[in-house]
């Protein structure tokens, strides 16, 4: 009984703990004729100065990732580029510092010279995760996906249970992380009220993901139509991501 009860208060401290983990999607457009540096910067100093910022407990994980191109969009994109800022808890994502002010202290270059990159758009959206499953590999493409639910504690209840069926099959449809998350800010009209995502090893799975196949293949369908009743308009938005470079 006692390693019955220590086991459950194990599993209960890890719940709440994942349930404390915030986050924020920085998103900028970068001129077509600043990519390649941006990339390459990116890769090689705040990557860096990221894993740092890690190491020293400012973030949990950081991440940039980029939209797959000529995947659904008939317009212009607003946004070529999106941070992914991740942190253990609200405390920590208030108190972090300007980590990538220290460019000059590790590499001897001034921010100001090293991130002169002119962002012509920027936008920042905070979230609050409510589950995910992971399995310690972030893949090579991510879903996201924004919705505005009816009723979003019902949404993520029955996200949650949809997604219990998930693990018996992730494997075997090379799906390496799903998770939703709930908008801290900004909130009001015309902002998503619910946020999803599904990550795969390969481009192949995300498209299937997104035509109701790979893991959602043999969901019930009850299940399905109880969720998309909460989402009468459908989704505001999915898109698939890849990354460019991110923390261990």
């Amino acid at each position: 009984m006692k390693h019955i009860f220590i086991t459950l208060i194990i599993i209960f401290s890890s719940f709440v703990l994942k349930a404390q983990e915030v986050f924020f999607l920085h998103a900028v457009k970068v001129h077509e004729d600043r990519v390649e540096s941006f990339e390459e910067i990116q890769k090689n100093y705040a990557r860096e100065l990221a894993q740092d910022a890690k190491k020293d407990g400012v973030l949990k994980d950081w991440v940039l990732l980029k939209p797959v191109e000529f995947m659904g969009e008939s317009t212009e994109q607003e946004y070529n580029y999106v941070w992914v800022h991740i942190f253990n808890d609200v405390n920590q994502m208030v108190n972090r510092t300007t980590w990538w002010d220290k460019s000059k202290e590790k590499f001897g270059i001034e921010p100001s010279i090293l991130f002169r990159e002119d962002l012509e758009k920027s936008g920042y959206w905070y979230w609050k995760t409510e589950k995910q499953i992971e399995t310690g590999n972030m893949g090579k493409y991510v879903i996201f996906n924004w919705a505005t639910p009816t009723d979003v504690n019902q949404a993520v209840s029955l996200a949650d249970e949809i997604s219990e069926t998930f693990k018996r099959r992730m494997k075997n449809v090379g799906m390496t992380e799903w998770g939703v998350a709930t908008k801290i800010m900004p909130q009001g009209l015309d902002n998503s009220t619910i946020f999803f995502w599904d990550a795969y090893e390969t481009f192949e799975g995300a498209v299937k993901h997104l035509m109701n196949d790979a893991v959602l293949k043999d969901i019930d369908g009850e299940m399905f139509e109880k969720f998309f009743k909460l989402m009468p308009n459908g989704w505001d938005n999915r898109m698939i991501f890849e990354p460019v470079t991110s923390t261990n």
